[in-house]
């Protein structure tokens, strides 16, 4: 077996992955798949550039195939999970609503006290604001 057409057909697969532009692991499929595919076709094919070209596109076709698969895996996972967090958000602060809502437990047996208490004429942040009448309640 002459080690020419090995180095030809990695340079080949090289070329056809090169142009991709993605991420490395993607690259290194792309290329196995494709030197893969030439080897075979190249092997079962006697040599036949034909079958070496068949056998590399098909080699990139199964590579392309099983990447799109995983993407398509990875992106389902994290839909799925962007939905569960969204989800788990929404019932804690329905739950921190309601518990902030609830009355202490002692509440309801003792009435509270109101005390209205004056407050004079005042001036907050430059501005003066007219006497008027705040209501305290007191639960003991």
């Amino acid at each position: 077996m002459k080690i020419q057409p090995l180095i030809g057909a990695i340079t080949l697969a090289t070329l056809f992955t090169g142009c991709a532009g993605t991420s490395p692991t993607r690259l290194i499929g792309n290329t196995i798949g494709v030197a893969g595919g030439a080897l075979l076709g190249g092997t079962f094919g006697k040599r036949n550039p034909l079958a070496t070209a068949a056998g590399a596109g098909a080699g990139l076709l199964l590579s392309e195939s099983l990447q799109a698969g995983s993407t398509a895996a990875a992106n389902k996972s994290y839909a799925a999970g962007y939905e569960k967090g969204r989800s788990d958000s929404a019932k804690q602060q329905y739950h921190t609503l309601i518990e902030q809502q609830r009355q202490p437990a002692g509440d309801t047996d003792e009435p509270a006290t109101l005390f209205d208490i004056p407050l004079p004429e005042r001036e907050v942040g430059g501005a003066i604001l007219k006497p008027s009448t705040r209501t305290l309640r007191i639960q003991q």
